[in-house]
This record gives structure tokens, C-alpha cells and sequence, in this order.
């Protein structure tokens, strides 16, 4: 069992719902996370995170509608419609500064999450949302800890992996085009110090010679 902490920052445009459903799906692959849990973390406290609706956005539209009628930005109304209304006493942030505080109390600021065979277990219509309770602009931090199996990565199988990538992709005509491109006359331009491109390119030589060498093999 390992354990990844990491965070992720999310911009919002405004008030609504950002899904991030794709960023963390990216974010537990990266990691190599085969099974295991996650739990995700806003560190904010006029922001929050919900699973929803991800096919009709009627229903995000409605959710927030509802939201703000159950929250009103003029104060505090009492539930029975009678008695007068209170206004929020916290208000040099503007008037969804309060009004964000309180809906983020009534959702959530975390979620945890199954992993299986480095995927999140979702369901078919189901979405993972930040939802922003302000108006303007924000980036908002979002904290990952995932305790679980991490798959490790063989780099043999890459190696393999990129070679028959070069041969469906035609071997010959990639060295060609790295011959092409290539400016040998940089490594003494830059005194003689190897870059990471002069690797990168002596690298995909060593490949495709390999390549080429196995296909004349084969041909004799």
C-alpha cells in the first residue's frame, strides 16, 4: 500500500459548476493508481464539491436555482415566509460573500472515491463537480490523497512499446524527417554541451536502426 498526497489547482469563470471529473481521471493515471481510495479536498470555504447529473446541464441550472432560493443574497428569511428578514452582519466581501459561506456548509468540502483498475468508480450519469458560490473569478486548490496499489511500470515493455510504435509508423521515414530537422553543427554551438533534444534525437536513431535492422532480418 502507497500513499500520494498532491494538489490541484481549478479556475473558475464564476458562480457554477466546473467539472473536474476528467482532470482527476488524468490525475490517478499519471499516478499509476491500480485500486485504492481517494479523497478530495477543497481547501476554500466559498466553494465546494458535489457528485451530479452529467448528461442533462437542466438539472446544474436547477440545482443552483434552488440553492439561491434556499440562500438569499439579503439576508437571513425565516423558512416560514412570516417574520421579517435579518440582514448578514459579515458583508465587506460583497453580497455573495455570506451567501457562499452558507452553501458551502450545506454541501460538501470533500468527497472520498473508489479506484478500480485505475479507474474512478462512477456511475454511468455521474459527474464530479466544484461548485463556485462566488461571482468573480477564482483558482481554487484542490487537495488529492490516495491510499492504495500503485502499478509500476516496466521499462522493458516501454522500450518494446515505442519500438513497434516506430515500425507502424514507418521506421525509415522518421529518421528521415529527425535527419532532416536535425542542425548538426548545435552541439559545438552550444559548447559542446549535450541537450536533452541531442539525446532525445540519438535515442530515436538507436530505435529505428534497431527496427531497421530486425525488418532486414526478416526479409533475408
Amino acid at each position: 500500500m502507497e500513499q500520494i498526497l498532491s494538489e490541484l489547482s481549478i479556475d473558475t469563470p464564476g458562480e457554477g459548476f466546473i467539472d473536474i471529473t476528467s482532470a482527476i481521471k488524468n490525475w490517478i493515471a499519471n499516478n499509476n493508481i491500480r485500486k485504492g481510495i481517494l479523497v478530495l479536498f477543497t481547501k476554500h470555504t466559498s466553494c465546494s464539491l458535489t457528485i451530479n447529473e452529467n448528461a442533462d446541464p437542466r438539472v446544474l441550472k436547477d440545482l443552483s436555482s434552488y440553492m439561491k432560493a434556499l440562500v438569499p443574497e439579503e439576508g437571513v428569511k425565516p423558512i416560514s415566509g412570516k417574520g421579517d428578514s435579518i440582514s448578514y452582519t459579515h458583508d465587506d466581501e460583497g453580497v455573495d460573500d455570506m451567501p457562499a459561506h452558507i452553501r458551502t456548509t450545506l454541501t460538501c468540502s470533500s468527497l472520498s472515491l473508489s479506484i478500480n483498475e485505475r479507474e474512478l468508480v462512477l456511475g454511468t450519469w455521474q459527474a464530479i463537480y466544484l461548485w463556485e458560490h462566488r461571482y468573480s473569478r477564482h483558482t481554487r486548490q484542490l487537495c488529492l490523497h490516495a491510499i492504495g496499489e500503485v502499478q509500476e511500470v516496466n521499462p522493458s515493455l516501454t522500450s518494446e512499446s515505442n519500438s513497434k510504435l516506430i515500425t507502424r509508423t514507418n521506421a525509415s521515414k522518421l529518421n528521415e524527417v529527425v535527419l532532416q530537422r536535425h542542425n548538426p553543427t548545435a552541439w559545438a554551438e552550444d559548447g559542446g554541451n549535450e541537450t536533452n533534444v541531442d539525446l532525445l534525437i540519438d535515442r530515436i536513431h538507436d530505435l529505428t536502426s534497431e527496427v531497421n535492422s530486425m525488418n532486414r532480418k526478416g526479409e533475408t
